[in-house]
């Protein structure tokens, strides 16, 4: 368990500690991102995944339950929101926050520690369903709320052509021909692959910034249930239930116990939601995240 969860906590950390000292500021935090998710993710995907029997990777439970808890998380949201009379630019902002996981930058990194090489196909497959609809359903859930004279533009052409997305399908597609890359572009992708999790740790910690949130902090606590609690107890009821093997269960549980997504403030203010809430988000489900992937790591089968 240790081997798993301090090394993705003491990266996240030191990115923290490196913002705070300047070592990265804003601007570099963001290039290291774009780096990681440009190059090294998909690179990383092409070399687990693109190299590995399909049949290894692909499971519809996984993918049909996370996508069904997604689904469900984003209707919480939005009740709760209309139901607690929330401004309307909190709304979709709550809704997001609430089931839009950073599952690449923060739980790949679990899943490949505890679970290995097969774990993370597992996880790098069920998400190219999985992340685009998280994504769909976030733009989905501000556009409810878009204040008058907002613009949208690009954004879903940019939901759809995420590189993670682009590199995550590629993978498939090579899988499904049995491709095998030639040696020294081999050696090429695996040293890309090695920077994509320091490299994504180190760029979320210098990114997360603490926002005034106490006056919101019964959405928070709102936000914070349905991402780590009750969408890792409903998915794993739901994978039991349909007979999930252990690598399976583990692995879709520990996707929807991610906390909010970094990306979620950025969608947010272009579509007029809630910046201060949707960065709320992310810093509480980050910080108590520590505790709640302690308890899935323990109970959950390995």
């Amino acid at each position: 368990m240790l081997a798993g969860l301090v090394p993705v906590f003491l990266l996240l950390g030191l990115g923290v500690f490196a913002r705070r000292i300047g070592l990265l500021d804003e601007a570099s935090a963001t290039g290291l991102n774009r780096l990681v998710v440009y190059f090294a993710l998909p690179a990383l995907f092409i070399a687990k995944v693109g190299t590995a029997p399909l049949e290894s990777a692909f499971s519809p439970r996984v993918i049909l339950v996370t996508v069904a808890i997604v689904a469900v998380a984003t209707g919480l949201g939005l009740w709760y929101a209309r139901a607690a009379h929330l401004p309307p630019s909190q709304r979709g902002a709550l809704a997001q926050g609430a089931m839009r996981g950073n599952i690449v930058y923060f739980t790949f990194p679990l899943i490949l520690t505890l679970h290995g090489d097969d774990g993370l196909r597992l996880a790098a497959v069920s998400s190219t369903v999985l992340v685009p609809m998280m994504n769909l359903l976030a733009v989905g859930a501000l556009e409810l709320y878009r204040p008058p004279g907002v613009r949208d533009r690009h954004i879903v052409v940019r939901v759809v052509a995420n590189p993670i997305v682009i590199g995550a399908l590629a993978a498939l597609v090579l899988a499904i021909v049995h491709w095998r890359p030639w040696g020294w572009l081999g050696i090429t992708l695996n040293a890309l692959a090695d920077l994509a999790f320091p490299g994504a740790l180190l760029a979320l910690g210098a990114q997360l910034e603490v926002a005034q949130w106490r006056r919101m902090w019964r959405s928070l606590g709102v936000a914070a249930a349905i991402k780590l609690l009750i969408m890792p107890l409903g998915g794993w009821w739901l994978l039991k239930l349909l007979g999930a093997t252990p690598l399976e269960t583990a692995v879709g549980v520990l996707m929807l116990a991610a906390p909010t997504a970094v990306a979620s403030h950025s969608v947010a203010a272009e579509l007029g939601g809630d910046v201060e809430l949707s960065s709320s988000c992310v810093l509480v489900t980050t910080v108590l995240s520590v505790a709640t992937y302690v308890a899935w790591v323990l109970l959950l089968p390995r």
